[in-house]
């Protein structure tokens, strides 16, 4: 099956930025910028190429954009550890930093970058304020240039690199700052293998679970999509500021949970962040510009609870007056029956079994804190 999703701005974007650390450079603990197209510096990533297999993740595509960018080797995946909401430095569309970390022990193997980029080093606590650090060139540390950032939020994102050193164990490749987010692989929803540079539809979803009764265990409430063959996961598109009610996954979780269950939801944790790659125009009809179309899906999943429990006791005994027009029924499981169904793969979208079998895999303990999304401050 393939999907093509023409881009609106009326919806957020989802991308990668890599922060690429190292302490073999120079000596000390640092981290990594390159040149944007203009020549002032960034963090390596924003766009990216979709995953090739259902076994690559959001990681696998954000280790090969910043290798690409830098002509570096990153040695060691850290993962993903922060989702920013930002704006577009180009257009100011409203877009979602991933934000990967990984480390480059080898520095000096360098291979020749995509476009001839620039690349330099700066020390924990450089580029909280533009134009007054000075940062060196790679390689060529006589040659030093002030630390001019392409767009501000790379501010916010050298504070977090500066949080993640100094909390960094460089025996055990390790850091108690945050925790590694789960990214997860998806069945493609294309055909071609073509993966040109891109950014993705970004959406939330939620696996909502309820217990009705201190008897009962937990019980897993789907929704089943009029026209559609199998039920799925509540959610929706993220938008943007000027929505006032849905502009990050948390506040879609939200809205949207609200929206289709007819009942309030509260996300309590995020269970991982899936991609699926998406059928972009090929590049050899002129007749379609693939840059306006989205390459992937970024599913940003949540595992959440009704806000009122009175309120799912009445939705179930009267579906029809609390659920959306385009909802057919709830489908009320155990944990043990969606466990099987996952396995069936009887789910309305592909992202969504790799979802849930990530939901079974860690305890509730270990879901990812909400407070590794945070605020850009760009607004």
């Amino acid at each position: 099956m393939s999907v093509i999703i023409p881009k609106n701005s009326t919806y957020a974007r989802s991308t990668v930025t890599i922060v690429g650390i190292t302490r073999t450079a120079y000596g000390r603990p640092q981290y990594i910028l390159v040149e944007a197209d203009n020549k002032l510096l960034k963090f390596p990533g924003l766009r990216f190429r979709a995953p090739q297999t259902s076994e690559q993740t959001l990681e696998d595509v954000a280790k090969a954009r910043f290798e690409e960018q830098t002509g570096l080797t990153m040695d060691r995946t850290l993962g993903l550890r922060t989702i920013m909401p930002t704006r577009n430095r180009h257009n100011n569309e409203w877009i979602f930093r991933n934000i990967f970390y990984g480390v480059v022990e080898n520095p000096e193997n360098r291979k020749e970058n995509d476009i001839g980029r620039k690349v330099y080093v700066a020390d924990p606590g450089q580029g909280y304020l533009s134009e007054r650090d000075q940062v060196a060139e790679l390689g060529n540390s006589d040659s030093r240039r002030s630390l001019d950032w392409v767009f501000p939020d790379n501010q916010v994102i050298a504070r977090s690199a500066t949080n993640v050193l100094n909390h960094f164990d460089w025996e055990n490749y390790r850091s108690d700052w945050d925790h590694r987010i789960p990214c997860l692989g998806s069945s493609s929803l294309t055909d071609s293998s073509y993966r040109p540079l891109g950014s993705a539809l970004a959406v939330a979803s939620m696996l909502l679970i309820y217990r009705p009764s201190v008897d009962d265990s937990w019980n897993i409430i789907l929704l089943q999509k009029k026209g559609d063959q199998h039920p799925g996961y509540a959610g929706g598109k993220i938008e943007t500021p000027a929505s006032k009610k849905n502009l990050d996954p948390i506040s879609c979780c939200v809205q949207e949970g609200e929206e289709e269950y007819g009942f309030s939801i509260q996300p309590r944790a995020l269970v991982g962040v899936a991609v699926t790659p998406l059928e972009v125009p090929d590049r050899f009809d002129d007749s379609l510009d693939s840059s306006k179309f989205y390459n992937a899906i970024v599913n940003y999943a949540f595992v959440a609870e009704p806000t009122n429990p009175e309120d799912v006791a009445c939705a179930l005994r009267d579906p029809s007056t609390f659920l959306e027009p385009k909802m057919e029924r709830y489908v009320v499981e155990t944990l043990d029956e969606h466990r099987d169904r996952i396995g069936r793969r009887e789910l309305r979208m592909p992202d969504m079994v790799e979802i849930g079998k990530q939901f079974y895999k860690t305890s509730p303990g270990s879901k990812i804190p909400l407070t590794q999304i945070r605020a850009s401050g760009m607004m």
